[in-house]
């Protein structure tokens, strides 16, 4: 069972990410965090010539958006 099955039940509290939330059809009452949580996001590659085309491509989507990610 995913954390949004409990919700719908009534049975839970949690923390996600805001880009599950706009994805979702449940009716969930949102309320941010005071402080403001922030997070990392990282991606590891041992050797960047190995990677396949479409991971190649994901990260360097990545890093020119980083600015405009949450």
């Amino acid at each position: 069972m995913g954390v949004l099955t409990f919700f719908k039940q009534g049975l839970g509290v949690s923390i996600l990410a805001e880009l599950i939330l706009h994805r979702t059809n449940y009716r969930l009452a949102l309320r941010p965090t005071v402080p403001a949580v922030s997070r990392t996001i990282a991606a590891g590659y041992r050797d960047r010539n190995s990677l396949p085309i479409a991971s190649k491509y994901f990260i360097d989507s990545l890093v020119k958006r980083a600015e405009e990610l949450p």
